[in-house]
């Protein structure tokens, strides 16, 4: 979860009541409501995508209003393109100073001046690593105003930020929490749309991310016969840059966190989601089995899909499983 991006931004909770989650752009509003949640699931009451179509900003912003639910906490999800997150090695300064140094170090990733960013960070557990082992969540100030004013405008204020990669988190951690003797270390792999997100956890805190070409559609329907008998052809090429990329993925992390090995490896990539994980099993090292994600969630009777089938709900369904209060 992201704090303290603005100065002064009420980050609790407005109250008790629904949890609302959304993620709005220019174009679009995508939203979740629960009428109760925790770390353990939710029981969702309302979801919904609205497009802009050919409407101006003014009247799809009057639109959503009056179709958008209310709620007494309001989670803002902010779209992959308007932030920055980085694993950066920890500076060697006392803890009260880690965030200013921090910031100071995350600008050599990004353009401007430091005073332009809100950031955030994660500093992981007692683990020793080598390399990276702070997580900083960068976003430009115009971006976060900009979300913060729009929902403002909805009559729906934020009271937290959050990202795609703590929201998988959540949703992995709460898998686990739901199984007796679940492993320390574990992956989640979400895969949509010819890219993936990875995320490694350790014992419910988020170590390692990363996103990469992945192309579940050939993956699903290729096996390693036909990767031979197709040869150098698209299908092949692609089959192999998935592979490489989750290999190098897995490398990197057995390379950082060396006495962390990997005690379990689950995957979504929705309705291709047992084809991939019989495609991955071999190259994974460890077991690899569905996220099931259907027990965490309780929905009314209704013939619309069930939102954790469609991976662009997935970081909404992820925040509102936050964990405990405010980190």
């Amino acid at each position: 979860m992201i704090k303290g991006l603005v100065p002064g931004w009420p980050w609790q909770s407005r109250g008790k009541g629904d949890t609302l989650a959304l993620t709005l752009n220019e174009n679009s509003l995508r939203y979740v409501l629960a009428s109760k949640s925790d770390e353990r699931g939710a029981t969702l009451a309302a979801w919904g995508t609205e497009l802009r179509g050919n409407q101006t900003r003014e009247a799809f912003m009057k639109r959503v209003k009056t179709i958008l639910p209310t709620a007494g906490r309001v989670i803002g999800v902010l779209d992959s393109r308007d932030y920055q997150i980085l694993q950066i090695e920890s500076p060697n300064v006392p803890p009260e100073e880690l965030q200013s140094a921090v910031r100071w170090r995350a600008m050599e990733f990004v353009e401007g001046s430091a005073l332009d960013y809100t950031l955030d960070v994660l500093p992981l557990g007692g683990e020793s690593a080598r390399g990276a082992n702070v997580i900083a969540v960068v976003a430009h100030n115009d971006i976060v105003r900009a979300r913060m004013l729009d929902c403002e405008a909805l009559g729906r204020p934020l009271s937290v930020i959050d990202v795609a990669e703590t929201a998988q988190r959540n949703l992995l951690h709460a898998v686990l929490l739901a199984e007796s003797a679940a492993p320390n270390v574990a992956a989640a792999l979400v895969a949509d749309g010819g890219r993936a997100l990875l995320i490694i956890s350790v014992q419910g805190q988020l170590y390692f991310f990363r996103r990469f070409e992945f192309d579940t559609d050939i993956l699903a329907a290729v096996d390693d016969i036909q990767s031979e008998l197709i040869g150098k052809d698209a299908g092949a090429e692609a089959v192999l840059r998935s592979l490489t990329q989750l290999h190098r993925s897995l490398d990197l992390w057995d390379d950082i966190y060396p006495q962390l090995p990997l005690g379990t490896f689950r995957v979504d990539a929705g309705a291709k989601t047992a084809a991939i994980i019989d495609r991955l099993k071999t190259e994974t090292g460890t077991d690899t089995r569905p996220l099931a994600l259907s027990t965490l969630f309780k929905v009314p009777v209704s013939k619309a899909p069930s939102p954790w089938l469609d991976a662009a709900y997935l970081p909404l369904l992820g925040a509102l499983l936050r964990p405990g209060p405010v980190q």
